[in-house]
């Protein structure tokens, strides 16, 4: 008999270094052979440190202004804005009033800052899953940038299945696309709605039995309840409330859910859309939306337990 395929699936941390050491112990915990991060694995904002003088720095952070007075103080603040996601930066006040003046810089200075965390959480991967078995698979979402592949490749432990097909097991392949469809956004990494479509369509054709494999694809389907964010105004720039209630509206991809209706694999996972956390049967194909509250350190995932040709078992988790 056929020894199930145990998974642990998240999506959308963005820049969390305590979801991300949540992500890497979950193997172990769950006694998953395999561990998937499934896109948007960086953060968004840089926080910085501005020096006061006499070894202190000033920030503004989660809302309201810190203040620290000795190195001890300063790397406990630092930490705590790795841990929600953000990055830390020390700055002198000129360097800081540079900045503010000089575009260019900053995105420069965001790359060094994005990089250097990524090869931070490579050096981590590879201290924790070293040795163990566990195979880890990371992609990029659609709002990290490209230069992001380019990183996870420097490590030893680290697979990156974006944009190809590859083999779990002697009976399932991963097909796995970081792209989404259009958003308000202009993130880094989307496609028109044909363009994703054929996309997905020429990675199948790598497939040996796509009713045996697992999609993950970061944006979900359409219209499956694991897609619905909050309505914009038409700027893009608004949240729509009716009755004091955020409005919801379905924001997946088409492409995704016509290429699952046809294909059916055995299961999709997906993310991207924070809010749509759930399970949902699209024909023959279970697809799964673990949801992410990143910026409350909560590792939301999927566990899910695969034999040869059906799903055995699945669990939306939090840690």
């Amino acid at each position: 008999m056929a020894r199930p395929l145990k998974l642990f699936y998240a999506s959308d941390i963005h820049g969390s270094e305590k979801c991300f050491l949540k992500f890497l112990n979950a193997g172990r915990f769950y006694g998953a052979r395999v561990l998937i991060l499934g896109g948007d694995i960086t953060g968004k904002l840089v926080v910085p440190l501005i020096a006061t003088g006499q070894g202190g720095y000033r920030a503004r952070f989660l809302g309201a202004v810190q203040e620290t007075g000795t190195e001890a103080e300063t790397l406990a603040l630092e930490q705590a804005v790795r841990m929600n996601g953000f990055y830390p930066v020390r700055l002198t006040p000129e360097e800081h009033a540079a900045l503010e003046q000089d575009p260019a810089a900053r995105e420069a200075l965001f790359r060094r800052v994005i990089t250097a965390s990524l090869r931070h959480w490579l050096e981590l991967a590879e201290a924790r899953l070293k040795g163990t078995g566990i195979r880890c698979f990371i992609n990029a979402g659609n709002d990290d940038e490209w230069y992001v592949d380019d990183v996870l490749q420097e490590s030893p432990v680290i697979e990156n299945g974006d944009g190809r097909v590859v083999d779990l097991d002697d009976h399932h392949q991963m097909l796995t696309v970081g792209y989404s469809n259009r958003t308000p956004f202009q993130s880094p990494r989307e496609l028109d709605e044909p363009e994703l479509e054929a996309h997905i369509r020429r990675l199948a054709r790598d497939l040996h039995n796509p009713r045996r494999a697992v999609f993950t694809v970061h944006v979900p389907p359409a219209r499956t309840g694991l897609d619905d964010a909050p309505a914009l105004d038409a700027g893009g720039t608004r949240v729509v409330t009716r009755g004091g209630h955020t409005v919801m509206t379905p924001v997946g991809s088409e492409a995704v859910r016509t290429t699952i209706h046809d294909l059916e694999p055995l299961l999709g996972l997906h993310g991207h859309v924070h809010e749509s956390r759930g399970a949902k049967r699209l024909g023959g194909s279970l697809c799964l939306n673990p949801g992410s509250e990143y910026s409350e350190g909560v590792l939301k995932g999927a566990l899910v337990t695969l034999g040869p040709d059906r799903v055995l078992g699945y669990q939306l988790v939090s840690a």
